[in-house]
């Protein structure tokens, strides 16, 4: 991917990425998954989560939805829908975070990719949330050797002193996307901004490796705690890098602990009533992560 739309964040990013799709295969339809989260524009939340269409009614029509987990049968039923060859884009986080982490299979991104590729349908990374070293990779695309056409970038690039996001797309799907007046952002890439995020970039770059390796080995330690630990329903653990979601399958146990923790002055948080998000920042001491942990497990 060489070329590049500004954005002043993921939402921006990500209506970017389908509005390209669509120039480019001239077709208006999408396949996400199933309560995953891409923002807050209409766009973005038509290939959201369902429950967005519950509150506004005007969403875009012809967007499909896959449940996980994602896995070969997952997979399967992407290939059906795209065999229809009118399908734009399928867009997805490589790790789902707003899903707990959901985690796919090698074998589910290696289906989709290759059958996107077949029946001339776009692959939408959205590496808003996972993109600079989160899962322990630089983008967690890198985890299934995923090549997107159109991948979106925002929070990981700035560290979040700015704001920013940005469009990444291939020079072909760029192309089709440079008529005149094809998207426009008035604070897209503000001096500002762009200022703080060449410095939190060139100091990833710089630190990349040290970076990277604390998160895969924190990332390991949280995995190992967590599942040593007593809950009174026990959830699914799942852990990339310092991406770390608890699942429950059962509403209000995980909001309980959440208070708690915040009492003690230990901050988690939730994507939705039956699970528990961690994202700590990369940079984070065995110390801190053993602090914040032990006050976790008081609160169970």
């Amino acid at each position: 991917m060489i070329k590049s739309f500004r954005a002043t964040g993921g939402t921006e990013a990500v209506e970017i990425a389908l509005q390209a799709a669509m120039s480019h295969t001239k077709r208006s339809k999408f396949i996400s998954i199933e309560g995953s989260y891409h923002g807050h524009s209409i766009g973005a939340m038509s290939v959201g989560a369902s429950d967005f269409r519950t509150w506004y009614s005007n969403l875009l029509p012809g967007c499909h939805k896959i449940r996980t987990p994602l896995n070969k049968k997952a997979a399967r039923e992407v290939e059906k829908l795209l065999s229809k060859r009118d399908i734009a884009a399928f867009i997805s986080e490589p790790i789902v975070c707003n899903l707990a982490v959901e985690i796919a299979t090698k074998e589910f991104f290696k289906i989709v990719q290759a059958a996107c590729k077949k029946y001339g349908t776009l692959f939408i990374a959205d590496e808003v949330a996972t993109g600079f070293g989160r899962t322990g990779k630089l983008f967690a695309c890198e985890h299934y050797d995923i090549k997107p056409d159109i991948m979106t970038i925002a929070k990981g690039a700035t560290g979040g002193f700015g704001a920013l996001g940005a469009t990444l797309m291939t020079s072909e799907v760029a192309k089709s996307f440079e008529f005149d007046f094809s998207f426009y952002s008035t604070f897209g890439w503000h001096p500002l901004n762009v200022e703080a995020t060449i410095a939190n970039i060139r100091y990833f770059l710089k630190h990349k490796e040290k970076l990277l390796n604390n998160a895969n080995k924190l990332g390991k330690y949280f995995e190992k705690r967590l599942n040593a630990m007593k809950f009174k329903v026990n959830p699914e653990i799942r852990a990339k890098g310092l991406a770390i979601g608890l699942e429950f399958r059962k509403a209000g146990y995980p909001s309980k602990i959440i208070n708690k923790c915040l009492s003690k002055g230990l901050l988690v948080a939730n994507a939705g009533s039956t699970n528990i998000i961690m994202f700590p920042p990369l940079n984070l001491n065995l110390q801190t992560a053993r602090q914040g942990l032990d006050i976790f497990e008081s609160c169970l």
